[in-house]
């Protein structure tokens, strides 16, 4: 980004606009700008967490093979019934802001053997017990599949191991019926990471033969590397989790111990509506345009058939009641919106009944969902895929910022009217995208520092760093004082955003021999994979009747210490934190921050006289370039964002809010289309106010936060779609 201090061309930044319920999905240039998030992380999933519900929620119910013991002298061998055992997780949940409750999940797929010395218990032993967590279950299907796949990983590692067993106060003789108090402390592997866990446990050996125990731990997720689990907007948990054993054993030479166990038992249909003729129709018309197959929600849950809505249904049930699913973060505080996504208290009534009646189907489970031809709306036509060479990046460099020339090789004037973002690469490591219109001179620099590293490309912290006069203008497009951002930005890509088409017959001109400059934001957290990400553009002619578009960008400071807990680590120092950002990002590391204070005319002192610890807030005032029709809204935060608002004329009677968002969420940085463009004229007024609160991610490692690119880093940025009554002649 370049420096706001110089106060540059307006930063123009696009949609990330997921597919409305009914009619035209206005795109604002292809998608939101987005400089960081916490992608590729387990401690907050909320990015690219894909839930594949015939993988995730059906599961096999085998008792899984542990280690058998050989009974030495003294010693009878007890085999683990997992008919009769159990190992139980509870820990503290928070639905979409709703009073923390306890979630409680169970899996009986457990197994071991306990070698018992009648005289003496002190030398009783346990080699393994093992659990199957894919057989967790709990009274959300959803809840289950999203805690396999997103933290326990469980088709990778789909065990949970006990081993190094040590019994302290297990003592004295057995006696049937006698209950004898001791402690268990085991080394537990969890995925791939292995913690010494303290059990407070009880053991009876009851009359009929059978040794009952019961085993009870506190546990931290953040210690397996599982948690605390954070899906914005939708869930979060504590970081404390208890865990209970409850065993029952039997002599194996005596009975035979099971190898198989029941799953949960789904419940009978009672008085339910019909999936047939009542709930198909709602997920037709209100979710499959997203979440069938390669579709954007896709990315999130998979709704190709029947079956897949069963396996989930509880789950849909859950986000379909707290509203969370369709996703509509704004509120009705703003102006009328575009393609409101809410079902109403009736379809959401029925979701529900369904799914407490077991999420009974009275078609083929394979039946396939088909999505409501109305909802699907236009999407871009790829008249032109820009192609590029594959790309390697390192994990040396964790948030890669790599740009890449594409050259349409247009001859004549063309609009770029619509984008698609098409993945050439593993979606984990893919942050986000910028797309750039460039000049033929800019181009002609752009070429001569391509490749000159030995990979594809060059490194572009912020913006691509182009030498040379840029496209001609749209409009009078003046330079904005009070405005910041990169020249000619004109589309871009977040993980989950459906393709866009331009708003009210606009779009971007590009001149013969001008090309677009693709930024890719790599975040690698684990292997690294080639990457070919590239852009398809639908065009038309330049003689066309479609008016240009310019994308406006009112950004405001951000300003976040830490808790006060941590206020002593050595990054919780402000002048620290920037000069660790200047070392990440390189000069912009600094003066973003401090070129957004002075155009905003803040303080850090002012902005964080009201943090209390936990929460923060900022504002900036803004004017509207020049006369226009503004037709699109969205507003851009990362993972600590709480809330943000754009507000037009703020104070006055007629005062218009153009978004509000009360309740942030990453996941849905939509582009709205006002239902009901609006007219402006050059220094209307405009006021934009974000916040942020650090709890919804504690386990964030400590740091003064500031405006800035990485992954770690928060913004407060707002952006509307403008098109200028002042049209250049073409």
């Amino acid at each position: 980004m370049t420096d706001p201090s110089s106060a540059s061309d307006d930063l123009v930044a696009p949609s990330d606009a997921p597919r409305r319920r009914r009619g035209l999905r206005y795109g604002l240039l292809g998608g939101a700008v987005v400089l960081a998030a916490a992608a590729g992380t387990y401690t907050w999933t909320q990015v690219k967490p894909v839930v594949d519900s015939r993988k995730y929620a059906k599961v096999t119910y085998q008792v899984p093979e542990a280690q058998q013991l050989t009974a030495q002298p003294g010693e009878t061998v007890y085999r683990i019934d997992p008919t009769a055992s159990s190992l139980t997780y509870e820990i503290d949940e928070e639905f979409a802001g709703r009073d923390t409750s306890t979630a409680t999940g169970v899996t009986n797929g457990i197994a071991g053997d306990i070698a018992l010395n009648a005289d003496d218990l002190s030398k009783s032993r346990i080699e393994e017990v093992v659990a199957n967590v894919e057989q967790f279950h709990s009274d959300n299907n959803l809840r289950d599949a999203r805690l396999r796949q997103d933290f326990l990983e469980s088709n990778r590692y789909p065990l949970i191991t006990v081993t190094d067993v040590e019994l302290d106060g297990l003592e004295g003789e057995l006696v049937a019926g006698e209950e004898h108090d001791f402690t268990l402390t085991a080394a537990v592997k969890v995925k791939s990471e292995t913690v010494k866990t303290t059990f407070d446990a009880t053991a009876t050996l009851t009359d009929d033969g059978a040794l009952e125990a019961t085993a009870t731990a506190e546990a931290k997720l953040s210690r397996f590397g599982v948690g605390p689990i954070r899906i914005a907007g939708l869930v979060s948990t504590s970081d404390d989790v208890t865990l209970t054993l409850e065993l029952t054993a039997y002599d194996p030479t005596e009975r035979t111990i099971p190898t198989t166990i029941t799953g949960p038992d789904a419940k009978e249909p009672t008085d339910a509506p019909s999936f047939a003729e009542t709930v198909q129709p709602i997920l037709e018309a209100n979710c499959v345009s997203c979440h069938a197959k390669g579709e954007m929600g896709s990315t999130h849950v998979r709704l190709d058939t029947a079956g897949d809505a069963r396996a989930v249904s509880q789950g849909l049930k859950t986000v379909t009641e707290l509203r969370y699913m369709p996703p509509w973060p704004a509120s009705d505080e703003g102006v009328p919106l575009l393609h409101e996504m809410r079902l109403t208290d009736d379809e959401i009534a029925a979701i529900g009944a369904w799914a407490d009646a077991g999420g009974a189907l009275d078609v083929d489970a394979a039946t396939k969902l088909e999505a409501t031809e109305d909802v699907q709306g236009p999407k871009p036509r790829q008249d032109v895929v820009l192609e590029r060479p594959p790309y390697l990046g390192s994990i040396d460099n964790t948030n890669d910022y790599r740009c890449f020339v594409l050259d349409p090789g247009f001859t004549e004037p063309t609009f770029m009217t619509g984008t698609t973002f098409l993945p050439g690469g593993e979606l984990t490591q893919l942050h986000h995208a910028q797309l750039f219109h460039i000049s033929v001179e800019e181009k002609a620099f752009a070429e001569s520092v391509d490749g000159e590293d030995g990979q594809p490309g060059w490194e572009c912290y912020g913006s691509p760093m182009l030498r040379g006069r840029g496209p001609e203008r749209v409009g009078s497009q003046e330079r904005d004082a009070g405005f910041a951002g990169q020249s000619n930005l004109v589309g871009g890509w977040v993980p989950g955003q459906a393709p866009a088409v331009f708003p009210m017959d606009s779009g971007v001109l590009l001149q013969p021999g001008e090309a677009l400059v693709l930024q890719m934001h790599y975040h690698f957290t684990g292997d690294v994979t080639p990457d070919a990400s590239t852009i398809a553009l639908q065009t038309e002619p330049g003689d066309s009747d479609i008016k240009a578009l310019r994308v406006v960008n009112p950004l405001g400071p951000v300003e976040i210490p830490c808790a006060p807990e941590d206020q002593d680590e050595p990054l919780c120092d402000r002048d620290a934190a920037i000069a660790d950002n200047v070392r990440l990002y390189g000069p912009t590391g600094a003066s973003n921050e401090a070129g957004l204070l002075i155009l905003c005319n803040k303080t850090p002192e002012e902005l964080t006289a009201g943090f209390d610890g936990r929460r923060a807030s900022s504002t900036c005032d803004h004017v509207v370039p020049e006369d226009g029709t503004i037709v699109a809204v969205l507003g851009h935060m990362h993972t600590l964002g709480s809330s943000f608002r754009l507000t037009l004329d703020p104070g006055a009677a007629d005062e218009k809010v153009l978004l509000d968002i009360p309740r942030w969420s990453f996941d849905w940085q939509m582009n709205y289309g006002l239902a009901e463009p609006i007219h402006v004229e050059r220094g209307q007024p405009l006021e934009l106010e974000c916040s942020w609160d650090r709890d919804t991610d504690p386990t964030r490692a400590p740091k003064y936060i500031v405006f800035a690119e990485g992954t770690e880093d928060e913004m407060c940025f707002g952006t509307y779609a403008l098109i200028p009554d002042a049209q250049r002649e073409r």
